[in-house]
C-alpha cells in the first residue's frame, strides 16, 4: 500500500488529462487492480495480467510509477528499488531479474532548449 501512496493526485491527474473516457475508467480499473496485487500475494500475478491486458486492449499506457513497482518476468510484485545516479535499478526478489529505468532531469531539457 505504500508505494502507491507515492503516486501523488496531482501525478494521477496529469496523466489523466489527455485520456478519452473509456481509458479513464481503464486506468482507474489499473490502479485498483495494482492496489489488489499489493495487498493480495496469491493473486497478485493474475492482478497484474488483467491490468497490463486492459491497458493494451484500451491503448492505455500504464504509468510509470506503477510499472516500476512489478517484475515483468514473473509479474511479482516483491521488488527491491535502487537508486544509482543514471539509473533506477529494480531487482526482482522473486526470480533475480534486473531491470534499469533512465533518470531523467526535467530542468536539464529546460535549459539545452
Amino acid at each position: 500500500m505504500e508505494k502507491e501512496e507515492t503516486l501523488g493526485k496531482s501525478d494521477k491527474r496529469a496523466f489523466e488529462k489527455k485520456l478519452k473516457s473509456n481509458q479513464k475508467l481503464a486506468l482507474e480499473r489499473i490502479y485498483r487492480l495494482f492496489e489488489l496485487a499489493g495487498s493480495n500475494e496469491k493473486y497478485s500475478k493474475r492482478y497484474l495480467m488483467l491490468a497490463k491486458r486492459i491497458g493494451e486492449k484500451t491503448r492505455t499506457s500504464i504509468p510509470k510509477k506503477l510499472k516500476q513497482q512489478y517484475c515483468k518476468n514473473c509479474y511479482s510484485m516483491k521488488v527491491a528499488c535502487e537508486e544509482k545516479e543514471p539509473f533506477l535499478i529494480i531487482k526482482c526478489k522473486k526470480c533475480g531479474k534486473i531491470k534499469k529505468y533512465g533518470i531523467k532531469e526535467k530542468d536539464h531539457k529546460k535549459t539545452a532548449n
